[in-house]
């Protein structure tokens, strides 16, 4: 997740190492690479008490449980379609992106926030995500956006394939210890194609859990 803050991801399989760089931003910053290693496996079980099946047909609502302060805003400007596992798994999808962001604003990656949303190697990027966040004392501010999903619903309906772009030309890094705001101008970084796996976490239900997450960035795709 590149989320023009503190720590981009220039292009990421979900298998491979992680390599991400630090958008310096403000007056006389540059761009530093940091490369941790690849991300171990997980090893938290689940139980996914807080996720609760889609309505269908209406507008996304994310989990109330990952809500974020007055001056950060994640955009989904998705419409849940009628079918029940479609809806389901964009909003297991909006949950999961948005659990980063939560991790990242209350600086920990304890609890049961991210792997409620994720296991396997979503797992690991997402515990990597934010704590490199939280080594480098930096959260983000603004808003991110994210647009134009698809779903592909795999193994009958026991798996699913969704694809989305993400526009962070107005999210930026912020300094918790002093407040600073690295604001960045226009940049083709900002927009970002994801693609997530996702499993049904339990049959019967509208319950998923992100498996695994690809990016790139540099998606012009996703400017036009």
């Amino acid at each position: 997740m590149r989320a023009r803050s503190a720590f981009p991801v220039a292009a990421l399989a979900a298998t491979a190492a992680l390599t991400l760089s630090a958008c310096g931003g403000g007056s006389g910053g540059g761009d530093s690479k940091i490369s941790p290693t690849t991300a171990p496996p997980a090893t938290a079980t689940a139980t996914a008490t807080s996720a609760q099946p889609a309505a269908t047909g209406g507008v996304l609502t994310v989990d109330p449980a990952l809500a974020l302060p007055a001056d950060l805003k994640l955009d989904f400007d998705w419409r849940l379609p009628a079918d029940d596992a479609e809806a389901g798994v964009l909003t297991a999808s909006a949950d999961f992106m948005q659990s980063m962001t939560h991790g990242v604003v209350e600086q920990s990656v304890k609890g049961g926030a991210l792997n409620t949303y994720a296991e396997g190697d979503a797992y690991s990027y997402a515990k990597q995500y934010v704590q490199m966040h939280i080594d480098a004392k930096k959260t983000v501010t603004g808003t991110d956006r994210f647009f134009r999903p698809a779903v592909k619903l795999l193994a009958k309906n026991s798996a699913a394939e969704v694809t989305f772009c993400e526009d962070q030309s107005k999210l930026f890094s912020k300094e918790i210890g002093t407040g600073k705001v690295h604001v960045t101008g226009a940049d083709d970084r900002n927009y970002v194609s994801y693609q997530l796996v996702l499993s049904l976490f339990r049959p019967g239900t509208q319950l998923w859990r992100a498996q695994s997450i690809t990016t790139k960035e540099r998606a012009l795709e996703c400017k036009q």
